[in-house]
């Protein structure tokens, strides 16, 4: 797990407005891209070696994320997330289960939202990015920026 910190004056801004994010290792089950953006793909998380879990991912065996590209939400993410990034995220996620390797997946704000309440396991994305720090590539998730 690598958190990512945003900077910013938190004492100054309200909480809404804070925002932050992180990402696990995930192993990908199944990933099922229907066109250039719109995606379903299910990951198996790998277990942490510490005791932090990730909110999202953390007490899900099997995570589900039901995906596209929204351009009528794209306004609330940062000029970094864009539809060809989304779609390079796609890529990178194809190229992983292709190759049967591990990849992290990670969500930033408010990065998922449940499809059912009552199955936190199962969420939607309105956008990919595709993050590189130091020697990690993760592709995070938004659903609202903040």
């Amino acid at each position: 797990m690598r958190k990512l910190a945003l900077t910013c004056a938190f004492l100054l801004l309200p909480s809404s407005l804070l925002a932050g994010g992180s990402w696990e290792k995930v192993n990908i089950e199944r990933l099922t891209v229907f066109n250039s953006i719109d995606y379903e793909l299910v990951v198996i998380p790998e277990q942490p070696k510490t005791e932090y879990k990730d909110p999202y991912l953390g007490n899900c065996p099997r995570f589900t994320v039901k995906g596209t590209y929204s351009r009528l939400h794209s306004w609330r993410f940062p000029n970094s997330v864009n539809r060809d990034g989304h779609k390079a995220a796609l890529a990178h996620l194809l190229q992983a289960k292709s190759e049967n390797k591990a990849v992290f997946l990670g969500w930033m704000g408010t990065g998922f939202a449940p499809v059912d309440p009552d199955d936190k396991c199962m969420v939607h994305s309105r956008a990919l990015e595709l993050v590189t720090e130091g020697e990690i590539t993760a592709v995070i998730s938004y659903y609202d920026a903040t």
